[in-house]
């Protein structure tokens, strides 16, 4: 065997080991023992915004990035959306994402291209001697769909795998199903409306990749925002590959439960700045980052809001990875900072209105509210509920009218 090749195999090799470490822990343990999982590559998290927040997004509100954590999430979002994110891994390696979401019926369609891949290589056999490149890539097409039921939202979105190493070919599908319920919880603090989500996602339900499962994963999520510029995420998310993961403490909760949370601030939906921490076990702490950065900015121009999110990772021993994402979103009026500022003036005075029960000038201030921000969150939804309100209230004088002169 020729010496200067081997030094070429091992580093083909060590690229290998590499590749399965930074799809997330290709190697995966169901009752108590060692089994595999195929497509590891699903577990890479999608989107800037989400991978800034430590991927706790299982229950986040109006965002494209749901088609992957929770397809639930897409029946929350208010205007059609395209996004494309870049990430290097390792040793060459990278993850791209194209998503577009639009509106059908009474929710959003979504879809997704997620492509991890490495550039060709040469490959060497046991002689030394080259033998042609080596392919390898990995894709996941995804067609999701969200909509919201009034109570809560429901999703789904079914999912293409398609992997190639060197000549191998692999196929699978699979299947994700979610659902997301919007609350209020008490906020001392200018809080929206429904400022507490809470999600629940079961995702890879499907065939198997080759011999071996997908990574099936249980994710349940909350979201709460203390105030309009602030929010926390917190999610739990657990392999069932075997079921006895979801029921064996001894085995499948130590070795893949992870508990990711994030936090975000937000200047007026212009400026955020984003940090997450995950809690893993020691063995997965390994090769896994706990810490997690983002920002992002905002800027309109006519008729075409872009967004560009970044993220920054620790990944232990292979070092830090950074992510960029930019996203268009496709609405049919710019609101500037002034109507933004303005529109909420008008929902305060009409909730103060409100209060009052004066029913006329909270109906008229929620109005010029949406005049100026139709996008404002519950604002429709609250001039609806007055309207009717009233309407109830005169048909009630009416029957005391009527009830008095029968006397």
């Amino acid at each position: 065997m020729n010496r200067p090749y081997i030094p070429r195999i091992l580093s083909l090799t060590c690229m290998a080991l590499a590749l399965c470490f930074s799809a997330g822990s290709a190697v995966l343990y169901a009752a108590g023992s060692t089994g595999t999982s195929g497509a590891a590559f699903l577990e890479l998290g999608v989107g800037s915004r989400p991978l800034g927040m430590g991927e706790a997004f299982t229950a986040a509100v109006g965002d494209i990035n749901s088609i992957y954590y929770n397809p639930a999430g897409l029946g929350t979002m208010k205007y059609p959306e395209i996004s494309m994110m870049h990430q290097d891994l390792i040793l060459d390696s990278r993850f791209e994402n194209f998503s577009l979401a639009w509106p059908l019926w009474k929710g959003f369609l979504g879809f997704s291209n997620s492509l991890f891949w490495v550039p060709s290589f040469e490959r060497v056999d046991i002689n030394g001697n080259s033998d042609g490149k080596v392919q390898f890539y990995n894709t996941a097409t995804t067609v999701a769909y969200g909509q919201s039921l009034g109570f809560m939202e429901v999703g789904a979105s079914f999912k293409h795998i398609y992997e190639r190493i060197g000549p191998l070919p692999v196929n699978a599908v699979a299947f994700d199903v979610g659902i997301l319920k919007r609350l209020y919880m008490y906020s001392p603090f200018d809080a929206p409306i429904r400022n507490l989500a809470l999600g629940l996602s079961l995702q890879n339900m499907g065939t198997k990749a080759h011999k071996d499962p997908l990574p099936r994963t249980l994710r349940i999520g909350s979201s709460y925002y203390l105030t309009k510029w602030f929010g926390l995420n917190i999610d739990v998310s657990e392999y069932f590959i075997d079921p006895s993961d979801l029921y064996d403490f001894t085995y499948g909760f130590d070795e893949s439960l992870r508990i990711m949370t994030g936090f975000e601030l937000s200047y007026l939906d212009l400026l955020s700045f984003r940090a997450g921490y995950r809690f893993l076990d020691s063995s997965i702490a390994k090769t896994e980052g706990k810490y997690s950065l983002g920002f992002g900015f905002n800027y309109a121009v006519k008729n075409v809001a872009f967004q560009v999110d970044t993220s920054y990772m620790d990944t232990k021993v292979f070092g830090p990875v950074y992510s960029f994402t930019v996203s268009f979103k496709l609405i049919p009026r710019v609101i500037t900072v002034e109507s933004k500022i303005k529109a909420e003036e008008y929902y305060q005075k009409g909730i103060r209105y409100y209060i009052q029960n004066d029913l006329d000038s909270a109906i008229e201030a929620f109005k010029d509210c949406a005049e100026n921000n139709p996008y404002h969150k519950n604002v429709k939804q609250k001039i609806l509920e007055l309207e009717e309100l009233k309407e109830l209230q005169l048909e009630n004088e009416k029957i005391e009218k009527e009830r008095k002169k029968g006397r």
